[in-house]
């Protein structure tokens, strides 16, 4: 189980992370697709971070997008 400063300290930084991608995806295209996105999410999850993380990553996807 994660301590509350290492819960706050996940949550600084993917603010800060959601930031800097929206900057990004305004200067490749303000009305990117969603395609698009997810294929390179997906390129990004599997040559930077390898598919044994791929379950986890789903299961914090899933979690958020059920708020």
């Amino acid at each position: 189980m994660k301590t509350l400063k290492e819960v706050l300290s996940e949550s600084s930084k993917s603010d800060r992370l959601y930031s800097m991608i929206n900057k990004d995806i305004d200067r490749v295209d303000d009305s990117l697709s969603i395609t698009d996105f997810a294929l390179a999410v997906s390129k990004v999850l599997s040559e930077d971070y390898g598919s044994h993380l791929y379950d986890k990553f789903l299961k914090v996807l899933k979690t958020e997008l059920k708020k």
